[in-house]
């Protein structure tokens, strides 16, 4: 069953822009060939500050008080989610993320 999510993630601060575009690509290449539909895809901000500190994955361990803020909205079917995640995580690049289901979001707060 497809189902529309929107995914806000926080980048590193510090890559280029052909880098962004890279990342961008890798995502919606994953989502594309799961089945999705991108539909809308933005940097949100580029560098945006925390309350605290964010720590990078990998080799390299460095603390980032900014971020650049990344928005994705996509349908999705249900059972490809897990793949999409697993991409994120193994992203490097990528410090923190957060995917939600929209429909139910709606339900959730409404009375």
């Amino acid at each position: 069953m497809n189902r529309n999510y929107e995914c806000m993630a926080i980048i590193l601060p510090d890559l280029s822009d052909q880098e962004y575009e890279e990342i961008s690509e890798k995502i919606v290449k994953k989502i594309e060939s799961s089945g999705g539909k991108v539909l809308a895809s933005k940097i949100w901000e580029k560098e945006r500050n925390f309350y605290y500190f964010l720590k990078s994955r990998g080799a390299e361990k460095k603390k980032y008080f900014k971020g650049c803020y990344w928005f994705i909205n996509f349908v999705l079917d249900t059972e490809s989610l897990s793949g999409l995640k697993e991409t994120i995580r193994l992203e490097e690049r990528i410090l923190r993320n957060l995917i939600i289901n929209k429909e139910s979001s709606k339900t959730a707060f409404s009375s």
